[in-house]
């Protein structure tokens, strides 16, 4: 058609985002294959502070994620999260997060796993309608899951 702009294929482009497409696509296999197994929770010791509740969540497929900033809701309602850790907020002592934590999930089964394509969460979904979300920040790990193949998995996507 005269005057119309030529199409032009850019391979490099091509090839960039298909690899993209198979790296989440293989890490939601990977996630994929959490459902249906347990979970245990402890703490890391990271960040000691009032605000920061770093944990490690062990699945029973031998997969392990360390998240820094986290939230847990019950029955579709905030419960509470990291960043409640230690905070008073006119109770009589600090809200301890990770021992709370533990109470809601330890040993409980995941029903779904999954990867939030429009934030970079990690969603997990339990039993009992609990669903913890481990938040995703820019440039910054705030996340990692390895799973037992080696495959290794970071919020920022940069490792």
């Amino acid at each position: 058609m005269p005057g119309a702009p030529a199409l032009r294929f850019d391979t490099r482009g091509f090839l960039r985002c298909s690899l993209i497409l198979m790296v989440v696509k293989n890490f939601e296999t990977s996630l994929s294959s959490l459902k249906n197994g347990s979970v245990s929770v402890s703490a890391t010791e990271a960040y000691p502070e009032p605000g920061m509740a770093s944990v490690h969540l062990l699945f029973s497929n031998g997969s392990k994620l360390r998240a820094e900033y986290w939230r847990i809701t019950i029955e579709g309602r905030a419960g509470f999260s990291s960043f409640d850790h230690q905070q008073k907020y006119g109770v009589p002592s600090p809200i301890d997060a990770i021992t709370a934590l533990k109470e809601q999930l330890q040993g409980r089964i995941v029903t779904d796993a999954h990867l939030d394509s429009e934030t970079g969460d990690l969603v997990f979904q339990f039993a009992e309608n609990i669903k913890f979300r481990v938040f995703n920040f820019t440039s910054y790990e705030i996340w990692e899951i390895s799973f037992p193949g080696g495959t290794v998995e970071y919020s920022n996507f940069n490792k």
